[in-house]
């Protein structure tokens, strides 16, 4: 088995280094697989993005045994179950890792006009819970909640699955 994973921000790779230090398995963007491990299986980790998986698109074509997605807010997002099916993964492990975001001041192009739109958005909701507080909060200054404990259940499904 080996690691592959999508990382825009850094987030996402420092759990596929983390995976990778824990198991001794090999880790690969999925950009860079080479094509001698076409054959193995894989657990993918890629970041949300308005609820898709990026990478897994291109990772699909391997054989994916279990899915990662990273993303900022403290569960996935719209829900899990929305992500699982949007995503045509069902059946297959799924396991939520909550990664980062840069500060929007650091984003750049499109990443950084999406993100302004949500902000502003989020801003000007009349009721805003300690989620959309917290939400605001790491737009604007960034957040990184890459932690090793987050990896445990994906952890315990590869040992029982080795």
């Amino acid at each position: 088995m080996i690691i592959v994973y999508e990382s825009k921000t850094g987030f996402t790779k420092k759990y596929a280094d983390m995976l990778a230090e824990k198991t001794k398995l090999k880790a690969y963007r999925v950009k860079e697989l080479p094509e001698s491990v076409k054959d193995e299986e894989i657990i993918f980790l890629g970041w949300l993005k308005a609820g898709k998986i990026q990478g897994l698109g291109k990772a699909r074509k391997y054989n994916v045994k279990a899915v990662c997605a990273s993303g900022t807010a403290r569960t996935a997002e719209p829900d899990e179950e929305t992500v699982i099916a949007r995503n045509k993964v069902k059946g297959i492990p799924f396991f939520y890792l909550r990664g980062g975001c840069l500060p929007l001041k650091e984003l750049k192009g499109m990443d950084k006009i999406l993100m302004s739109m949500f902000l502003k958005i989020l801003k000007s909701r009349k009721e805003k819970d300690e989620r959309i507080n917290e939400a605001i909060s790491n737009i604007v200054n960034g957040f990184d909640g890459v932690r090793e404990e987050n990896l445990e259940p994906v952890l315990k499904w590869l040992d029982k699955n080795k």
